[in-house]
């Protein structure tokens, strides 16, 4: 395995970040989070807004202020009990434990366990004392992400437990932050696993104020061994960016959790097999004949429609923001298109399938990314105008509305909503005289106008 400090090389240490991550950004790692998985930055290292930075060694020695904001859950310290006495426990970690399992292509194994990142609120975090035997797992890509696994093996059950039990102490130790300087604030969270589990998130403040990185930890117990993942992720501002990092962590863990019976008082003799995973079922991409993508919409004297056809022009994105390009509508297996045009405004709708709910959750998150790519100021031609994500009163779920308009105070460009269900993805914009000023009631008009032809799309392809 290469040597830590070339790993890590790159993590100089250059203080946290001041300002927290703006509310886009915020939204654009969460959504990275549904198709990637979660990444460790070593050593403590945090990135925001495209600049690497590096926890100060303070933090590591526990001198930076900290806090907790709760009172960690669950039973004190174990003891051993008289249904483990006379255990022969094993004392050595098994060569055939899968414990890179799920782990990014690249990830190496060695022989002995090297903390790399802090512990609640900056503490001393699972150095694995005591432990008998160690084994490590570490990714990283040589920039800002890594991750690390790793399982340690005890004299017996009530050792590890004790060891998951001082992880919890920490962060009763938790002090709050203060305004200035460099700090960590430590959530619980739920956990269920193994025989004992203990799951934070470390996440990092500067100044008082989130920088919008954060850590999160997962320990499990079985018998006398205990399995440590960490990761870590941007956006844990947002709650559910929160869940859904540790959902990640969970998941990724699942075959080596359930590996771990080899370690319990009455173990198994093997790692079980790993379960293969079920081939999705097949899913109808055809749009039926006579789908009304023009539901909700009225044609009037001043108005022309066109559609809906199948080779009809569709939602041109492009022309919000060049990052759009070859995002939609990402060569589906079948479309339908409308437009209503009117002497000022242009209404446009369409409606892509995929082969699978997967691919049309892909093609929703390159939208998602490449409006969050789109500089705040300024048109893929040149023109004065400002593209800004914007959050309908009822937005669907899965969805996405962003609105293009001038910058210069004028009127004049268009909103849009991009929503999948199932294995489709709809498609709508309203170009019109829309001002900063009025581009977020255009939004809510918009949801509101595309809500009969969403239903169908439910109807349809939400099973």
């Amino acid at each position: 395995m290469p040597e830590h400090d070339d790993l890590f090389a790159t993590f100089t240490h250059q203080g946290l970040p001041v300002d927290p991550l703006p509310a886009a950004e915020v939204r654009r790692r969460g959504d990275r989070l549904r198709r990637r998985r979660t990444a460790l930055v070593a050593v403590g290292s945090v990135a925001a807004v495209g600049v690497l930075v590096a926890t100060p060694l303070a933090l590591m020695a526990g001198g930076a202020d900290s806090t907790r904001p709760l009172d960690p859950a669950g039973p004190g310290p174990a003891t051993r009990s008289a249904s483990t006495e006379g255990v022969e426990w094993r004392t050595a970690v098994p060569p055939d434990l899968p414990l890179l399992d799920e782990m990014p292509e690249g990830a190496e194994r060695a022989p002995d366990y090297e903390q790399q990142v802090v512990g609640p609120c900056g503490g001393a975090g699972f150095t694995a004392a005591g432990a008998l035997d160690t084994e490590d797992a570490i990714w990283t890509d040589g920039v800002e992400a890594s991750e690390q696994r790793a399982v340690a093996v005890y004299a017996d059950d009530a050792a590890a437990s004790a060891a998951v039990d001082d992880v919890r102490d920490q962060l009763a130790a938790c002090e709050q932050p203060t305004q200035r300087g460099d700090s960590i604030w430590a959530v619980e969270q739920a956990s269920d696993l193994g025989e004992q589990s203990y799951v934070f998130v470390n996440s990092w403040y500067a100044g008082g104020e989130p920088t919008g990185e954060a850590h999160v930890h997962q320990l499990v117990r079985v018998g006398n061994a205990v399995l440590y993942d960490t990761a870590n992720f941007g956006g844990a501002g947002d709650p559910e960016v929160v869940d859904l990092t540790v959902e990640q962590v969970r998941e990724d863990s699942a075959y080596v959790v359930s590996s771990m019976c080899v370690f319990a008082a009455d173990p198994c003799d093997e790692p079980p097999a790993k379960p293969q995973p079920v081939e999705p079922a097949s899913v109808d991409a055809e749009i039926p004949a006579g789908f009304t993508l023009d539901a909700g919409l009225v044609v009037d004297g001043d108005s022309e429609a066109i559609g809906p056809a199948p080779d009809g022009d569709g939602v041109d994105l492009p022309a919000m923001c060049s990052t759009l390009r070859g995002t939609w509508p990402a060569e589906p297996v079948d479309r339908l298109a409308y437009a209503l045009a009117g002497p000022e405004t242009l209404r446009v709708r369409e409606l892509a399938t995929y082969d699978s709910v997967a691919r049309a959750e892909q093609v929703l998150a390159g939208v998602r990314d490449a409006v969050a790519a789109c500089s705040s100021v300024g048109g893929s031609r040149g023109d004065p105008v400002t593209w800004s994500q914007v959050v309908p009163a009822f937005e669907p779920p899965d969805s996405i509305t962003f609105a293009m308009t001038m910058s210069d105070g004028g009127i004049g460009g268009a909103v849009y909503q991009v929503t999948r269900v199932g294995n489709a993805v709809l498609a709508t914009s309203w170009g019109a005289e829309w001002s900063s000023a009025t581009v977020e009631a255009g939004a809510d008009d918009l949801a509101a106008e595309t809500a009969p032809v969403l239903e169908q799309v439910r109807t349809v392809f939400g099973s």
